[in-house]
């Protein structure tokens, strides 16, 4: 069971294909099965009743275990969820195919010539940008990263199309593999998503 003021990630499972990490921190603890936490996120969709896996490090292996939503609740600094765990957890392999939540860092990407589209998640692979232009399943587009100072470029696919609010889309895709660049787009989504998970990660050791 995760320890009081450690970082906790939340996975839906009806989400998306792919497999996004939403950080939460644990205000309370209760037997061995009840824990409450914060999201990072305020604005993060929970409700009671909702099924979903947590993850998080125990003698530092990365672990998953089922869990339901019992209970939202209004606390000191925000809205907490009460989840129930269910079975035993057991060990989250692949964790660099993972996609990671970035919608706290403010990171944006170039998409298809558009500047400043809201990067949303990102993975060792690929990433979600939100944008009001219109694309489809399998397009491809030029795309640009920057982090830390640097630019990476290329292309990517798009592999699923979200409608939002505000005719906005959320579009999740995957890099186009091209030659070996230090200023390649796959390098700049291993740079940011290893990053990205390393300073969330470094919470729970109490390094961050």
């Amino acid at each position: 069971m995760p320890a009081k003021g450690s970082t906790v990630f939340l996975r839906f499972p009806n989400e998306s294909k792919n497999r996004i990490l939403h950080p939460t921190t644990v205000t309370e603890t209760g037997g061995s099965d009840n824990l409450t936490v914060l999201p990072d996120n305020p604005e993060l969709t929970l409700e009671v009743g909702q099924e979903l896996l947590i993850y998080f490090e125990q003698r530092r292996q990365f672990m998953q275990q089922p869990a339901q939503v019992e209970a939202l609740l209004e606390g000191e600094t925000g809205p907490v969820a009460t989840l129930k765990t269910v079975g035993e957890a057991v060990s989250a392999e692949s964790r660099q195919c993972y996609r990671v939540s970035t919608v706290l860092s403010d990171l944006t990407a170039t998409f298809d010539g558009v500047e400043g589209c809201s990067l949303r998640d990102v993975s060792v692979t690929g990433f979600a940008v939100i944008s009001a232009n219109r694309y489809k399943n399998g397009q491809v587009l030029d795309a640009e990263l920057r982090f830390e100072g640097k630019r990476y470029t290329g292309k990517a696919s798009v592999q699923s199309v979200t409608q939002l609010p505000e005719g906005l889309v959320r579009y999740g895709v995957n890099c186009v593999k091209a030659s070996a660049s230090p200023t390649s787009l796959i390098k700049g989504v291993q740079q940011i998503s290893m990053s990205v998970q390393r300073q969330q990660l470094n919470r729970l050791a109490g390094g961050a």
